[in-house]
């Protein structure tokens, strides 16, 4: 079984993406948490009402289409978070750069109270008819302002929810019910595997296998390869084919996007110089100011990459051997600077050429050392070689920024567009909507001269916002009746007035702050009785799937609390709200009078507590309480924390200055505000007490802090280092560090971030006078590769997604009409489907499949053959129902039927069926023979590799074609068809080859299982 929803992107304008893939046993799984510009909390309803019954979530690209509400929906959806969750090892760790950019940069992100309706999650599934749940607990109340927001995830929230996910590597297929996979029960039947989808590093293109199903899920795909970014992995067989994991699926799920639209004539490199012409016309000329607004962690790669190159090789750009002063090359966003780090560590998930790149620069590294040590003598402050470090001298890698200067502050970006150095401007900036980021601002300080140029990277057609009206302008002043591919960096003067929403966040403070926390206190309140509800009542809750396991030792007194009814299911559930509240730091709701019992947790919580009386006490608060904390690991193994490897002075040092930090807060506890982020020392305080090292907390000390900052290397002077703050993350290189304060951000940004705030919107009317033009840089398919591939492909069930509704429409037409002109049969026509979002398709596999068991007596004659993951076997049996055990009723046992729609669902006795031996008379009655049947399919690269290994010589003739021996002819003419032919003297060669074609034949019956011959082979 398979049926598929989209919840957001299908024949919509919004680029959000969102789907919900079912099958067998009732697995659902969803691809992509994605969300668009407008942060518009209403997309989401739909992914809050089926959130209880997901199973596993996958996520393709690090993108605000693809994983933008991520983070939203781990802090505010509950059990959300529990879920498991798998993505590359790209997606992950920038993703999180993503969502940390997202909520610093753009207010509207936190979404506002009022806009949530919570009951469509809370009361699901429906709660025991005893509560009485109040009908107005959702509103806000009077006192409160209407733009109050929720809090938003803090960085350090952000980084939990994305260490959380399990990364894979590409074409590694993984078992839901391996230990890898980290999840058990009814996932243990669905393998997943990830291949490159080009767009974006680490982008994805799932395919999801269960049983007969075979789904292949590609949205956003690119096949081109890029500067840096490898192409979608379709196309790896043999002879440019379709490769076979990905070839022929049950569905294929596919993005419409750009179905009526080609790319630039000339790829890539066309594209290329046509936007380092127009910087060239533009700064270089002119004087002017280059705008080029993408997104923060995905495209901007390609960008970065690209201009970073070009700056080394033209001397007009860089300004270096030459009288100018160059152009200046920024890079802006709030997390470009950790962008910059961690981008090392994933060169391997990069194009071929870029890992070549690295490997060539590292061989020439140890020369250059050797080369610098005999010129220290020299002149240090020589003129700085083509590609070189000016600090180390070295070849600078692929992503080492010797001209692109980064920019992570809005006053950062002011400084330098307002500065009057006379020179042109080339600033690369977060987002491309042009909605929020710092690409909003610095299009606001550009938009009164034409002398500067914005470049749209994608096409905005329809969408809200400044970047659908510059699409709109270019679009009607350039295009006309020609395609835009023809007309990619021609320019358009756009005089026209906007009206400028400006979204601001103000602290509360004084009874609406009081009045915000009760709010906040009594809805969760709420949604811990609810959950406290599910559980006394034996539904099913995603939060409470770990402690699952954890009482699943209780003894049978405990199971007896969950058959309390009434009144007193009704106490006991109040009391546990009130436990969840106090433990979730959330204040005791009002009506609760007595004093709250947390349990044995009071060893870890409890200020000047160590002892508790397990004297009666039940469950989990018969032992002592343990917390399991996550250890890191990446490719190197575990991440070393450095104050494991502290010296014993460096520990009285550092509990000296402890002691003198907790002195001092003390003296400011009284005058504290409430509601406003504490600091990293607070922070520890309350985590570690007094000696600083309870629950082994891995804070950077004040003393290695201090030798780190004298070990710190002088690099390259930013051209805005005066406002940036030079302390690092703790984190080594290339990983993501998981304190809260990030490199580029102050504390002031976080304290705003966590603390309770109120949005307000004003609007304003302003004129926009710049230049525009449009270069793809999408990195998306086109008309082209969409009409060239699907064929190849050629699934049974093709599902249409993630376009619009003309695109849509006319690729769905273009495959019926394919499809219909193909030479297949009736039998294997493909259908199409293109839903709308919210609505299900069924696009099971046409199959009639019947699961029986094994008698013992022909379980143990069977001899298995394994072929590509399938064990293989040829019996001769009678599939007949089992007879009940001794003492059972026929049909005591019921099994439930899915029923159509207009039938009434119901129950029919059934009986298990068994394939067994036949009896001697029958088997003498139907014995038959017939030939051999081989199953399975080869490879003729591995089938060259063995001849080899066997002495032989073989070389590949044509596609498709191996050639042994110079007359032994292996043609593969498609999947599972192999010919072996003689093309004269394979039976008189000399004797130290002997029969070539008999052992070549012998090798390929080798390589696939060869099956008695019979009626019928049977594949589990």
């Amino acid at each position: 079984m398979f049926h598929f929803t989209p919840l957001l992107g299908a024949q919509s304008d919004s680029p959000a993406s969102q789907s919900l893939l079912e099958l067998d046993n009732g697995i659902k799984i969803l691809i992509d948490v994605g969300w668009d510009s407008t942060f518009d909390v209403k997309m989401l309803a739909e992914l809050e009402r089926h959130t209880p019954t997901i199973d596993l979530i996958l996520l393709t690209h690090p993108t605000l289409e693809h994983m933008g509400a991520y983070a939203h929906a781990c802090k505010h959806i509950p059990s959300f978070n529990a879920i498991p969750v798998y993505s590359t090892f790209p997606v992950s760790n920038l993703g999180r750069l993503l969502l940390q950019d997202i909520y610093l940069s753009s207010p509207k992100a936190c979404t506002r109270l009022q806009d949530s309706a919570p009951t469509s999650v809370l009361l699901y599934p429906p709660s025991p008819s005893s509560i009485n749940w109040p009908a107005d607990y959702s509103r806000l109340p009077g006192d409160l302002p209407e733009g109050a927001l929720k809090l938003p995830p803090t960085s350090a929230e952000i980084d939990s929810y994305c260490g959380k996910i399990v990364t894979l590597k590409y074409s590694q297929p993984t078992p839901l019910h391996s230990a890898v996979a980290r999840v058990a029960g009814k996932l243990g039947s669905v393998t997943i595997t990830a291949y490159s989808a080009g767009h974006s590093l680490g982008g994805t293109i799932w395919k999801i296998q269960q049983a007969q199903e075979s789904i292949v899920y590609a949205v956003d795909w690119n096949l081109s390869r890029e500067n840096c970014l490898r192409g979608a992995a379709f196309l790896g067989g043999e002879g440019g084919r379709v490769q076979e994991a990905l070839l022929k699926p049950t569905a294929l799920v596919c993005s419409s996007k750009n179905a009526t639209t080609t790319n630039i004539a000339g790829g890539r490199k066309k594209r290329d110089e046509v936007l380092l012409e127009t910087i060239r016309k533009t700064a270089v000329e002119k004087g002017g100011t280059v705008l080029i607004p993408t997104d923060s962690v995905g495209r901007v790669l390609e960008l970065a990459y690209l201009l970073e190159h070009a700056w080394r090789k033209d001397p007009k750009f860089s300004g270096k051997g030459t009288q100018g002063k160059g152009i200046g090359l920024y890079l802006a966003g709030r997390k470009v600077r950790r962008l910059g780090q961690v981008i090392g560590s994933m060169l391997e998930w990069m194009d071929e050429a870029v890992v070549r790149e690295f490997e060539s620069i590292a061989e020439k590294s140890s020369q250059g050392n050797a080369n610098r040590s005999n010129r220290r003598g020299g002149n240090k402050d020589g003129d700085q070689k083509d590609g070189q470090s000016e600090t180390t001298g070295n070849k600078a890698g692929p992503f080492d920024f010797l001209y692109l200067n980064l920019i992570a502050t809005p006053g950062q970006l002011s400084k330098v567009l307002n500065s009057n150095d006379g020179r042109g401007k080339v600033v690369i900036a977060s987002d491309s909507s042009l909605e929020w980021g710092l690409s909003r601002d610095a299009l606001l300080t550009l938009a009164n001269d034409d002398k500067n140029v914005v470049v749209l990277t994608e096409r905005t057609e329809g969408r809200p916002g400044l970047a659908g009206r510059l699409w709109q302008g270019w679009k009607e002043a350039v295009i006309k009746h020609e395609e835009d591919s023809a007309t990619a960096g021609q320019f358009a003067s756009i005089d026209t007035t906007h009206e400028i929403e400006t979204s601001t966040k103000t602290r509360l403070e004084g009874e609406a702050l009081l009045s915000y926390q009760r709010h906040l206190a009594a809805r969760q309140a709420l949604t811990s009785q609810h959950q406290s509800l599910l559980s006394s009542s034996g539904l099913s809750s995603g939060m409470d799937a770990d402690q699952d396991d954890e009482d699943a030792s209780s003894s049978s007194e405990d199971d007896s609390d969950s058959e309390r009814q009434g009144k007193a299911l009704t106490t006991a559930t109040s009391k546990k709200l009130s436990q969840a509240t106090v433990l979730m730091g959330g204040v005791v709701p009002a009506g609760v009078t007595e004093k709250v019992d947390i349990g044995v947790n009071v060893l870890l919580r409890g200020e000047g507590v160590y002892d508790y009386d397990v004297r009666g006490a039940k469950g989990r608060n018969r032992m002592f309480p343990f917390q399991v904390r996550r250890k890191r690991i990446d490719e190197y193994g575990e991440v070393v924390r450095p104050d494991d490897y502290m010296r014993a002075e460096e520990r009285q040092d550092e509990d000296l200055d402890i002691e003198e930090e907790e002195s001092a807060e003390a003296k400011k506890e009284e005058t504290r505000v409430m509601g406003k982020k504490r600091k990293w020392e607070d922070d520890r305080k309350a985590k570690t007490g007094a000696s600083g090292r309870k629950g082994g907390a891995a804070a950077e000390t004040g003393t290695s802090k201090k030798r780190r900052q004298q070990r710190k290397p002088k690099g390259k002077k930013s051209p805005s280092d005066d406002d940036y703050d030079p302390e690092r993350s703790a984190s080594e290189e290339g990983e993501i560090s998981d304190s809260g304060d990030d490199e580029g951000e102050g504390e002031d940004d976080e304290e705003a971030l966590a603390a309770p705030s109120e949005l307000h919107t004003t609007w304003e009317t302003m004129r926009i006078h710049i230049s525009a033009t449009f270069i793809d840089f999408s990195g998306l398919h086109d008309q082209k590769s969409l009409r060239m591939l699907l064929p190849l492909i050629d699934p049974k069930k093709l599902i249409l997604i993630g376009g619009k509704r003309e695109e849509t429409k006319y690729l769905a037409e273009f495959y019926r009409e394919k499809a219909a002109l193909s030479s297949r049969g009736a039998s294997s026509r493909t259908d199409v489907f293109s839903p709308q979002a919210g609505i299900k398709v069924n696009a099971s596999v046409d199959t009639n499949a019947w699961m029986v068991a094994l008698g013992n007596t022909i379980s143990r004659g069977m001899k298995w053959q394994n072929v590509r993951g399938l064990s293989v076997v040829h019996v001769i049996g009678r599939v007949a129902p089992t007879e009940p055990a001794d003492g059972e009723e026929p049909g005591q046992k019921k099994q439930k039927l899915l029923t159509s729609e207009g039938e009434s669902s119901g129950t029919i006795e059934s009986k298990k069926l068994v394939l067994d031996t036949l009896p001697p008379a029958l088997a003498a009655a139907t014995r038959s023979f017939t030939q051999p049947i081989h199953v399975g399919d080869i490879r003729l690269a591995d089938l060259r590799r063995v001849m080899q290994d066997e002495g032989h010589t073989a070389e590949f003739k044509g596609e498709g074609t191996l050639l042994v021996d110079g007359f032994v002819v292996v043609r593969k003419t498609g999947v599972g068809s192999v010919a072996v032919e003689d093309g004269g003297g394979g039976f008189t060669v000399p004797q130290a080859k002997g029969r070539t074609f008999v052992q070549v034949r012998r090798k390929v019956y080798e390589g696939l299982a060869v099956v008695a011959g019979g009626m019928k082979a049977v594949g589990v």
